[in-house]
Parts: structure tokens; sequence; C-alpha cells
């Protein structure tokens, strides 16, 4: 799962490439990310009750909390029109792949 997660960062940004280049706007960005969801939940899942998942729990449960924080990021700061607060939403991608890639290096282990 970590590496659905992985792979769904790195299309997310290529999604925000063409939000901001393309003619498609953010709306498969957005949809894509709310999909995203899904594997982050399930590596919560995993580290928490999965025998063999303990070593990722912290990072696992950071990620989801990164993840709803991505989410507060774009909806507090665009519905305040916080532009300083919406744009940390990238920098917290960056972060979400970090604890991602430190889920992948414990689950190896």
């Amino acid at each position: 799962m970590a590496w659905l997660v992985a792979g769904g960062l790195v299309t997310q940004a290529y999604l925000a490439g063409l939000g901001v280049f393309g003619t498609q706007g953010f709306a498969l960005h957005s949809l894509f990310g709310g999909f995203l969801s899904l594997p982050i939940i399930g590596l919560v899942f995993c580290g928490w009750l999965g025998s063999t998942g303990r070593p990722c729990r912290f990072p696992a449960s950071l990620l989801l909390a990164l993840y709803l924080l991505q989410i507060v990021l774009v909806v507090a700061g665009m519905g305040a029109g916080l532009a300083w607060l919406a744009a940390l939403h990238p920098a917290n991608a960056l972060m979400m792949l970090v604890v991602t890639l430190a889920v992948l290096r414990r689950a190896s282990a």
C-alpha cells in the first residue's frame, strides 16, 4: 500500500502540473486526491491491526495526519482568502512523500 501512496503522490504532482499548465483545471487533481485516502487509511489499519505492521504505526499515522492537513490547507486557505496558507499545500505534499518513503523503508527492514 505504501507503494500505491508513493505512486499516487507522484501522480498528484503531475495532475497539479496539468492544472497549472494545461486546460484541465484542478478537478482531476482534487478527485484523485480523495481516492488517495484509501491506501493511506489502509496503511494505518495495517500498522495498528496487523501483526507485522508495528514499526509502521507512527509514520503511517503521521501520514494520515499530513493528509488531513493537506485538505485543511486548501479549504481554509482558499476559503479565507489566505494564499500563504494554501501555498503550504505543495510543501506538505513533499512531507507526505518523505513520510511515505519512511514507511516503505520500515516495511522492507
